[in-house]
């Protein structure tokens, strides 16, 4: 009789759902950003200096500023994005298993790879700034 009103509901961890479904999102637009931002660098790189820029980047004595930019900003943001889009598979797969009940899903690693795609990010900008005004700022400090 105490039981009678007792139901069991067989629903799945909505927490974890919303939070890897937002953490997926998140994911596949800041890579998709990065990308998109990388090769938007490289065309205007390539419009301002000609045909012979890839073959200046691949076989220079000394870099410009616009070489060095693109080769040290720009390999950390695709770095960035790979990671980023890591991210979003692991969600996606975690959020199966959330969904199938099998197991609870692996909520750390999946905010650690976050966050290393965003240190990187965060990396990426700083040395483009540095580089833009590495005569400034190394004149300052020395």
């Amino acid at each position: 009789m105490v039981k009678e009103w007792q139901v069991e509901l067989n629903i799945p961890d909505i927490g974890a759902m919303i939070t890897l479904c937002t953490i997926t999102i998140c994911s596949a637009i800041i890579g998709t950003a990065e990308i998109a931002y990388t090769m938007m660098w490289i065309t205007a790189a390539y419009e301002r200096n000609g045909k012979d820029f890839f073959i200046d980047l691949l076989s220079a004595q000394a870099y410009t500023w616009t070489a060095e930019f693109i080769i040290v900003a720009g390999s950390l943001l695709l770095i960035s994005a790979i990671i980023y889009f890591i991210t979003m598979t692991i969600s996606l797969i975690e959020l199966n298993a959330v969904e199938r009940k099998t197991r609870r899903p692996y909520i750390k690693i999946i905010f650690g790879l976050f966050f290393l795609g965003l240190i990187l990010l965060i990396i990426a900008l700083l040395s483009a700034i540095l580089l833009k005004y590495k005569g400034a700022i190394f004149s300052m400090l020395f």
